[in-house]
């Protein structure tokens, strides 16, 4: 995967955060979660620690998903 498809599976993640709302916002943060650990190993495979930087940063402030 090229670093440009990286990025964008990266604001992917983004948008479905961006765009929840209080009835989706478990499945978005789910979705985006997928996505980012999708783009990380990608990055990680290609040696791009400037985009794997990215990736776990968003990781971690992401929201946490509310409870079921």
């Amino acid at each position: 995967m090229e670093p440009q498809e990286i990025f964008e599976l990266i604001i992917k993640a983004d948008e479905k955060l961006k765009y929840a709302h209080e009835d989706n916002a478990g499945v978005r943060t789910r979705q985006a979660r997928e996505l980012l650990e999708q783009a990380r190993a990608a990055a990680v495979e290609i040696g791009n620690d400037a985009l794997v930087t990215q990736v776990d940063t968003r990781l971690v402030d992401l929201p946490a998903e509310p409870a079921s």
